[in-house]
C-alpha cells in the first residue's frame, strides 16, 4: 500500500489509475473506501479534502480515504463518471454504493460512512477468536485489549478478553478486569453473569474438601449448600461436565433456592462455554426437553 502523502495526524492515500484497483477496489472489500476527487481550481475541494482528512483521523482506520487529484488523474475520473467537483464515491465490496457531488455538510459525510461502517467489536471478536483457535492464546488477548482501548463503551470487547481469561484458568485476573468497568457496563446481562460465574469460582476456595461435600450429599441428596458448594469446586477445578451435573440437579430439585441461584450459575457457565458447545446443549436437554 502506497505511503500517505500527508502526516499521520491526517491519513490520505494518492490513488493513481495504476494503483486504483488494489487501492481502493481490494481494500473496499476489507472496509469501505471513501474516495475524495478534486481538483487545485475548484474551490469547495480543499474544504472537502480537509474534512474528511479530519474524519478519517477521527475514524482512526475504520474507513480508508484515497484521494484523487482528477487534474493528473483523468482515467480515472471518466472511468467513475466524475464530470463536477468537489466529488466523492464510497467503495465496498468492489464497487460504488454511495456517491456525492458538490460540497456537503459535516453531518452529511458522517452519515454516508457510518451506513458502512464494519462494527468494531464484531471484527475484532472475530480476529481474536480466530488467533485463539490457532493457539495464539497472547495475540488474542492482546486484540482485545486494544479494541477495548479505542472502544470503552462496548461491553461486548471485555466480556470476550474476561471469557478467554477464564479458559485459561486465570480467574482473578478475568474479575479484576470486570471490576474495573464502569457501571454502565457492568451492568450488563453478560458481564453480570460472568461475573456471578467468577464469584462462584471464588467462593469454591472457602469452602470444605469435596469429599466431604460429597459425603453430605450421599447423607442428605437434598442438602443443597453442599451440592452447590461441590459444583462450585468442580468450576474451580475446570470440570465443567461435573458442575453442570451437579447444578441441573440442583435446579431439578430446587429451582427456587437463594433465589434461583442454581439456574444462574447454569446461565453463567452458559455464556462462557458458548451456546453451541456440547455439555451447554446436554443441561439444556436435560432441563428443557422432557
Amino acid at each position: 500500500m502506497p505511503e500517505p502523502t500527508t502526516t499521520p495526524a491526517a491519513p490520505v492515500l494518492a490513488g493513481t489509475s495504476e494503483n486504483f484497483d488494489r487501492l481502493v477496489l481490494e481494500n473496499s472489500r476489507r472496509g469501505p473506501v471513501l474516495v475524495d476527487f478534486w481538483a487545485a481550481w475548484a474551490g469547495p475541494s480543499q474544504r472537502q479534502g480537509e474534512l474528511l482528512r479530519r474524519l478519517a483521523q477521527e475514524y482512526g482506520g475504520r474507513f480508508l480515504l484515497v484521494s484523487i487529484d482528477t487534474d493528473r488523474e483523468k482515467a480515472v475520473a471518466e472511468r467513475f463518471g466524475v464530470k463536477s467537483l468537489p466529488s466523492c464515491r464510497l467503495f465496498r465490496r468492489g464497487t460504488v454504493v454511495e456517491q456525492v457531488h458538490g460540497m456537503q455538510t459535516e453531518a452529511d459525510y458522517r452519515a454516508l460512512i457510518e451506513r458502512h461502517l464494519v462494527p468494531v467489536a464484531g471484527r475484532v471478536q472475530a480476529a481474536a477468536l480466530t488467533a485463539w483457535q490457532n493457539g495464539q492464546q497472547a495475540e488474542a488477548l492482546q486484540l482485545l485489549a486494544e479494541a477495548a482501548v479505542a472502544e470503552p463503551a462496548d461491553p461486548a470487547i471485555p466480556l470476550l478478553m474476561a471469557k478467554l481469561l477464564v479458559r485459561q484458568g486465570r480467574h482473578q485476573d478475568a474479575a479484576d478486569l470486570l471490576g474495573a468497568l464502569p457501571p454502565t457496563l457492568a451492568a450488563e446481562t453478560g458481564i453480570r453473569r460472568l461475573q456471578a460465574h467468577l464469584g462462584l469460582i471464588r467462593a469454591a476456595a472457602d469452602t470444605q474438601p469435596e469429599d466431604h461435600l460429597q459425603a453430605a450429599i450421599d447423607a442428605d441428596p437434598d442438602d443443597h449448600a453442599s451440592r452447590y458448594a461441590l459444583a462450585a469446586r468442580r468450576l474451580l477445578a475446570d470440570d465443567y461436565d461435573a458442575a453442570l451435573e451437579l447444578l441441573a440437579e440442583l435446579q431439578a430439585r430446587a429451582s427456587d433456592w437463594q433465589g434461583g441461584a442454581a439456574m444462574q450459575a447454569i446461565l453463567a457457565v452458559a455464556d462462557v462455554l458458548g451456546p453451541d458447545d456440547a455439555r451447554v446443549r446436554r443441561v439444556r436437554r436435560r432441563l428443557f426437553d422432557r
